[in-house]
């Protein structure tokens, strides 16, 4: 692959950036940054959030029976690619998470299939098949309800839309509109598959002029142009948005007004490179470095929550309190990302 060349007016705008982090510098791990010990590293930093996102999985199930992206859908991409790289995983919780996904969606199959509504609505349902690519599962009933059910409740305008306002998993429309056209795309039936081409071109329609507000948006903005074929011009267009957009730490934020978090910038570097930019580039690196750096010592990345809680709290043992579940989610964002950086081989759609 060859390399990326960024403008040189990009080190300028980095350096009028201001530096951020999110929480306080307690507890974080400092690393040598050297090339010789790099690998190392990143290797023991995947180790260490693996501990958490499988603990963290395989509580899940004895406190609640339903499907959450945070539980299932990030510690098994951070698993599968942790997999991909040569890292030891738990295979049989990889399992019983696929399982655990399959009987979730199993229950509301019926409803699903009549278009009716289930909670989580356009964001469980493409999370969930998202979980069932991670996990190889083939195209059957099961998934065949499931595409008819984003079918039927995508937007007259092509997009699909979050149920509610919980910033960052449960907020972009770009994410959940993504997410719900690369699964359709993936798991349709041959019987379906005219709705899901005229679906999926209204989608992209869509995509193209949405605005972007968070890094969320950018990102998959990105991720869904590439894969869905997207213009390349808006994708080279998008890709500077995102370089643009990474402060002077080496990470990213989830909106311009905030510090730069694991969240954001886990996200933003595994989409970077599964859209193409090597992981040997140096902004990929310095992210990297920022991941590694922020790493807590029990494993974790803490991020603070900005949604209010719909359901009532429950402590499912992982760390942060409160926090729980966004910190959960951006430890799987950024294990995945070093995972990702790991990889040898090409991307894979």
């Amino acid at each position: 692959m060859s390399r990326v060349r960024f403008p040189r007016a990009l080190s300028a705008i980095l350096l009028l950036m201001l530096a951020g982090t999110t929480p306080a510098d307690d507890g974080r791990q400092s690393h040598d940054a050297t090339p010789g010990t790099r690998g190392t590293h990143i290797k023991t930093a995947v180790q260490r959030g693996l501990v958490v996102l499988q603990r963290g999985a395989r509580e899940y199930p004895s406190h609640q029976t339903c499907f959450a992206c945070h539980h299932q859908t990030l510690p098994l991409l951070a698993m599968k690619y942790a997999r991909d790289a040569g890292i030891a995983i738990d295979e049989s919780l990889f399992q019983s998470q696929r399982k655990f996904t399959r009987e979730s969606f199993t229950e509301r199959r019926e409803r699903l299939a009549m278009g009716k509504q289930i909670g989580g609505q356009a964001a469980t349902a493409s999370y969930g098949l998202w979980t069932l690519a991670l996990s190889d599962e083939k195209a059957d009933e099961l998934t065949e309800a499931m595409t008819s059910y984003l079918l039927r409740i995508q937007r007259e305008d092509g997009s699909w839309k979050p149920p509610s306002n919980r910033p960052p998993l449960e907020f972009s429309s770009v994410s959940c509109t993504v997410l719900s056209a690369l699964g359709i795309q993936r798991f349709g039936s041959a019987s379906q598959q005219e709705q899901i081409s005229i679906a999926i071109d209204r989608a992209k329609s869509w995509l193209a002029t949405a605005a972007l507000e968070d890094q969320e948006d950018l990102n998959f903005a990105l991720w869904g142009g590439v894969l869905l074929g997207g213009a390349q011009e808006r994708q080279a267009d998008l890709r500077d948005r995102i370089l643009a957009a990474r402060q002077a730490d080496g990470g990213w934020s989830q909106k311009p007004s905030m510090n730069s978090d694991a969240y954001a910038t886990g996200q933003t570097l595994f989409i970077l490179m599964e859209t193409g930019v090597d992981s040997s580039e140096a902004v990929i690196r310095e992210g990297l470095s920022y991941l590694t750096d922020s790493q807590l010592e029990d494993g974790s990345w803490h991020v603070v929550t900005r949604s209010k809680p719909i359901q009532p709290w429950f402590d499912n043992g992982d760390p942060h309190d409160k926090d729980q579940f966004i910190s959960i989610a951006a430890t799987g964002w950024a294990t995945a990302a070093l995972a990702r950086s790991q990889r040898v081989v090409a991307a894979v759609k």
